[in-house]
């Protein structure tokens, strides 16, 4: 088993000053009742709703990644190998490092019966929407990029 790596907090902001960092937003199917955002609790997009998503660690694939984002974000389990491809973008933040991130975007579904528990240090709170319709005016560009390109190819 690969030991998965985290970056330490003073390392990781000297990182931010100088690379790009990969990361990946998730679009989770919940059932028939929809789909899963969250409004954070932290920066970038403070306030703002967003997609469950989290950064690559060293030492994961991206399916490993995709069940770890999913596990600890909302507490759910997933089938990564029944993932949609819905793009990548480039997320560009006013921060203390200007902080530059390349998401890549997947729709996945989740294992059914599960119950919701999203990660409160990072989340004040979820719902779930059914359409592009139901997107909140206050959510984050690469949030809403990757929401209506799931709801126009449904």
């Amino acid at each position: 088993m690969v030991t998965l790596k985290a970056i330490p907090k003073e390392i990781y902001n000297e990182i931010l000053e100088w690379a790009v960092i990969p990361t990946f937003d998730l679009i989770i199917e919940y059932g028939t009742e929809g789909v899963i955002i969250v409004k954070r609790k932290i920066a970038p997009y403070q306030n703002v709703w967003a997609l469950p998503g989290r950064r690559m660690l060293k030492g994961e694939n991206i399916e490993g990644a995709l069940i770890r984002i999913a596990d600890q974000e909302l507490g759910l389990q997933i089938d990564p190998s029944e993932r949609n491809f819905l793009g990548q973008y480039v997320g560009k933040f006013t921060t203390k490092h200007n902080r530059q991130d390349l998401s890549t975007g997947y729709s996945v579904r989740s294992v059914s019966d599960q119950k919701i528990n999203f990660d409160e240090t990072r989340f004040s709170s979820m719902k779930l929407i059914k359409s592009r319709d139901e997107i909140p005016s206050r959510t984050g560009a690469m949030y809403k990029f990757y929401l209506t390109k799931y709801f126009d190819l449904k």
